[in-house]
């Protein structure tokens, strides 16, 4: 079946129509012509799969993995960066109205940590929408320090042993390893340049954890808890913060799911009280761990649900969140619009919840700028 391939979906997915119903393409581009086989036909659209291009856009590629057809882990890989940053922006101005400045970072080989799943003697990620592992010795999205490690795991018979999850991290320096069950010697002998290796829970090499420094700052980075993936991403998001606070007046601030204190202890010389909540105890640990390497002592921690605590604080003037996914939860929404601060940052990995949340918010807050 035929199709003419409109504009990309959010998801990078191409659409295109089969008789006046929208068909959304894997790894169709804009203004391809491409043979399709329907592999899901909904109530009011088609899901299909490439059989053939018949007219091949200007902005493919080869793609540089060839895995890219199996793992389904990355969206673009096929096509050039020029059109990957088009519909980068382009998707923000759809969902969120704007897209004042666009900060490019490294597109491959700049992730920190990855979680790779072992099965049936197989290391690697799932199949998209399947529980089947793709087997991964090379990940293009990685810092090389991990496909290093990556690499001499594929060496070992993990027939030998019952681990399901493997947990890499990396601070550019130093590697932390993180494995489910009990490893031997010969494991240890095979990753013996690993800094840190832990086994079933138990911290059997190194001091267990990373150390990061992000502008001056600290950081311990341990395998459960949170920290940004992508450190050139992150010292941009720095800057535009501390853009935007150098010249104002801050008493007190909320540092909504603030995990490891990041964003608190990044912006603690511009503010004179900051109240940090974070769900998860690891997490918290960390962050009270960061507070005395960097000798602050105006942030307060809280471990528990941000639900649980939000509205127990008044006289806020600045509150940065930082939220799962899912975005803020409706008790959290109403306390932001009673509270009213003078300032609000919002940090997102998800335009679809920050579009959300946003409009919920616009009767309060006038947005300002959206990077």
């Amino acid at each position: 079946m035929d199709v003419k391939i409109i504009k990309f979906d959010h998801f990078g997915r191409g659409i295109g129509k089969i008789d006046d119903k929208i068909i959304f393409i894997d790894k169709a581009l804009p203004e391809e012509d491409v043979n399709v086989s329907i592999t899901k036909n909904k109530k009011n659209y088609y899901e299909g799969k490439i059989d053939e291009i018949k007219t091949v856009s200007r902005e493919r590629i080869k793609p540089i993995c060839p895995l890219f057809d199996k793992c389904g882990g990355c969206n673009f890989l096929h096509t050039n960066y020029s059109l990957e940053k088009k519909f980068k922006i382009e998707k923000a101005l759809e969902l969120l109205g704007r897209c004042d400045n666009f900060y490019e970072t490294k597109d491959l080989n700049y992730r920190n940590k990855v979680t790779l799943h072992v099965k049936n003697g197989k290391i690697g990620f799932y199949k998209e929408s399947t529980n089947n592992i793709v087997s991964v010795n090379y990940c293009y999205l990685l810092n090389d320090k991990i496909n290093k490690v990556i690499s001499d795991l594929n060496l070992i018979n993990m027939d030998n042993y019952n681990i399901k999850k493997i947990i890499i991290k990396t601070n550019q320096d130093k590697i932390l390893l993180n494995v489910d069950n009990d490893v031997d010697d010969f494991f240890l002998n095979k990753s013996n340049y690993v800094d840190t290796i832990i086994s079933n829970d138990k911290n059997i090499k190194g001091n267990g954890y990373l150390n990061e420094v992000i502008d001056n700052k600290k950081f311990k980075i341990t395998s459960d808890a949170f920290f940004q993936v992508n450190k050139e991403g992150l010292l941009n998001i720095n800057k535009i913060i501390k853009g935007y606070l150098k010249d104002k007046s801050i008493n007190k601030a909320l540092d909504l799911y603030c995990g490891t204190g990041l964003w608190g202890i990044l912006i603690s010389d511009y503010v004179n009280e900051i109240i940090g909540i974070e769900i998860n105890s690891e997490a918290c640990k960390n962050a009270i761990f960061n507070l005395k390497e960097n000798n602050i002592y105006n942030i307060k921690i809280i471990n528990g649900n941000v639900a649980n605590y939000i509205d127990d604080f008044n006289d806020i003037d600045l509150i940065i969140t930082d939220p799962p996914r899912s975005g803020l939860d409706n008790k959290t929404v109403n306390y932001l619009k009673k509270i009213k601060s003078k300032y609000f940052i919002y940090i997102s990995c998800d335009m679809y919840t920050l579009k959300r949340d946003l409009k919920e918010l616009e009767d309060i807050y006038n947005i300002k700028e959206i990077d």
